[in-house]
């Protein structure tokens, strides 16, 4: 066997080395999803950072006993939704926070009953999370977006788009992002899928909830706004649009959106 032939075969060892420790910290963080945890709680609220002096926690911060995380240490969990200093805490874990820079992962948690989503824990673990280059799951993610229609001369139409990743029909939209607002969030993701820069009508917001992949509980809010140029897609997520009148786009997108779809019939015709 040459020198090179074996480095090649032990870099290839190594690397998939690498990638089983990797689905197997990815496996360990998912699986909590959802689940109720005790924490331990090794920094409470007000406690100063042992690395960074200049960090003080202002929420609560701690581990789950006998659990241990990609770096070796127990698995670390931030704690939501309570403003006092702990030294135990019990509920829910509601997001996790993905570090692409870190070998180790975080958990949030928060009281039973609680509901936080993407943006808003980014928001809470930020003074940590900054130094890193990080990301969160949700439990409860929230996405806004618009229902885009134009007038024809018999009726109104409401554009679709068919999402690459899911393979179902929906009205443009995405997750909120850290510091947005739920307009803010819809204007960037209607231009992002679509190219169109979106005036949305006052007076007009609605909100769907529905069960995704995970048990996640998905809610989506969507201003209205018309039409105004034809839509250029973003095909890396984005398979197809079409336009569709009212019943035709009840019967292809969730149930859910069929109420909304009436408020939209409604309010136009207001």
């Amino acid at each position: 066997m040459t020198e090179k032939h074996s480095y090649d075969c032990e870099s290839d060892a190594n690397r998939k080395a690498e990638l089983a420790q990797y689905a197997l910290r990815k496996a360990l963080v998912s699986s909590y999803l959802g689940k109720t945890v005790t924490v331990k709680i090794d920094r409470p609220v007000g406690s100063v950072h042992p690395k960074r002096p200049n960090l003080i926690y202002p929420i609560n911060y701690g581990y789950i006993p006998g659990v241990f995380g990609g770096d070796g240490e127990e698995l670390d969990v931030y704690v939501l939704g309570v403003h006092e200093p702990l030294a135990e805490f019990t509920g829910k874990v509601i997001g996790i926070i993905h570090r692409e820079n870190d070998v180790e992962d975080k958990l949030a948690a928060a009281p039973e009953g609680m509901v936080f989503h993407q943006s808003e824990i980014a928001e809470a673990v930020h003074f940590q999370e900054q130094y890193y280059k990080s990301t969160v799951e949700a439990l409860y993610p929230k996405s806004c977006g618009a229902i885009i229609f134009r007038k024809t001369k018999d009726t109104v139409e409401y554009l679709l788009l068919f999402q690459k990743r899911s393979r179902t029909w929906s009205f443009p939209k995405g997750h909120m992002e850290m510091g947005e607002t739920e307009a803010q969030t819809a204007f960037r993701e209607v231009y992002e899928e679509i190219g169109l820069n979106a005036n949305f009508l006052p007076g007009f917001r609605a909100a769907a909830r529905y069960s995704v992949a995970g048990n996640k509980q998905k809610e989506v809010v969507l201003f209205i706004t018309e039409a105004n140029g034809e839509p250029i897609i973003r095909e890396s997520e984005i398979l197809a649009y079409r336009w569709a009148d009212a019943q035709e786009a009840k019967k292809l997108l969730y149930p859910e959106y069929a109420l909304i779809i009436d408020k939209a019939e409604s309010f136009l015709k207001g």
